[in-house]
C-alpha cells in the first residue's frame, strides 16, 4: 500500500471510529461533564477569550456539549463536524442549534467570518498533519480573532499504559482472545514547542499554553479512579490524586494542553 492509499485508509477508519464512538450516547448525557472540576477549569480558561458579542465556530464538535453549553448561555456559536450522525443527535436534542456537516480542512464559510474558533481534540486526528485545519481556521477568523486549540499530550500515565493499549488493538490479539473487532481513531501526540511552531507558521501568535485535565489522565489509567455512576467523572480518590498531580507535576500528568492563539493582522 503506497503512502497516499495508506493515509486514505487511515482517515476512513478514523472517521468510522468517531461515528461508532458517538453511537451509544445522546447529547443530553454529555452535559453532565460541566459539573466536573476539570471541565470547569477548561471553561474558565476559554471564557477569558470569548464573549457574547463574538461569532464563534466550534470545528469538529462531535455531539456538541460545548456548543450546547455556550448556546444555552447566550453565545452566538455554530458547530461543524464531518460525521452526520452526531449532528443529527444534536438537532434531536435541540433543533434550533446551528450545526452543519463540514470538514474543518475545507470549511464552506467566507473569509473572516468568525471572531473565535474552538478546536477541542480535533487537529491531532489528521494523518497528513494539522496544517490544513489550522490554515482554514486562520482563513475564517477575523483579524485579531482567537483560535483556542486543545490537543492530547503524552503523559506519565499514558506512557505506562500505552504498550498494553497497542497490544489490545492488535488484530491477532483480538482474534486469539475472541475480542470483538473495533475501529480506532488515529491520533498523534504533540510536544508544546512543536505545535506552537506549526500554528505560528500559519500566521497565528500563540500567547498562552496550559497543561490541563489531570483527572482524565488518571481515570483513563485505571477504572478504580472513575465514578461509576457518572458518564466520565472521577471519584473522590481520583480527584484527590489529580489535584496532587496538577500541583506538583502538571505537565507530566496532564491529559491535554490548550493553546490560546490570535490571528495576526
Amino acid at each position: 500500500m503506497d503512502k497516499m492509499k495508506k493515509e486514505t485508509h487511515i482517515e476512513a477508519e478514523t472517521k468510522k471510529a468517531w461515528d461508532e464512538n458517538w453511537k451509544p450516547y445522546e447529547a443530553k448525557e454529555l452535559m453532565e461533564i460541566f459539573t466536573y472540576p476539570r471541565v470547569k477549569k477548561q471553561l474558565a480558561l476559554y471564557m477569558k477569550y470569548i464573549s457574547k458579542e463574538d461569532k464563534i465556530l466550534e470545528g469538529g464538535c462531535g455531539l456538541g456539549p460545548y456548543l450546547i453549553y455556550l448556546h444555552n448561555k447566550g453565545y452566538d456559536v455554530v458547530g461543524v463536524d464531518y460525521n452526520e450522525g452526531p449532528l443529527k443527535k444534536i438537532k434531536s436534542y435541540n433543533n434550533s442549534l446551528p450545526v452543519s456537516v463540514m470538514d474543518v480542512r475545507n470549511l464552506l464559510f467566507k473569509d473572516k467570518t468568525f471572531d473565535a474558533y474552538l478546536s477541542l481534540g480535533v487537529i491531532e486526528h489528521f494523518v497528513e498533519g494539522p496544517q490544513k485545519a489550522i490554515s482554514e481556521a486562520y482563513r475564517v477568523l477575523k483579524n485579531g480573532g482567537v483560535f483556542i486549540v486543545q490537543v492530547p499530550i503524552m503523559n506519565v500515565f499514558l506512557a505506562i499504559k500505552y504498550p498494553l493499549e497497542l497490544l489490545k488493538r492488535n488484530h491477532f490479539f483480538r482474534k486469539i482472545f475472541r475480542r470483538e473487532e473495533k475501529k480506532y481513531y488515529w491520533q498523534q501526540y504533540f510536544k508544546a514547542r512543536r505545535l506552537k511552531q506549526i500554528i505560528e507558521k500559519e500566521g497565528f501568535q500563540v500567547f498562552e499554553v496550559v497543561p490541563m485535565d489531570q483527572e482524565h489522565s488518571i481515570i483513563s489509567f485505571s477504572g478504580i479512579f472513575r465514578d461509576k455512576k457518572s458518564y466520565d467523572g472521577a471519584n473522590k480518590t481520583g480527584l484527590a490524586l489529580s489535584r496532587f498531580c496538577e500541583k506538583y507535576f502538571p505537565w507530566l500528568s496532564a491529559a491535554n494542553m490548550v493553546l490560546i492563539c490570535k490571528k495576526q493582522g
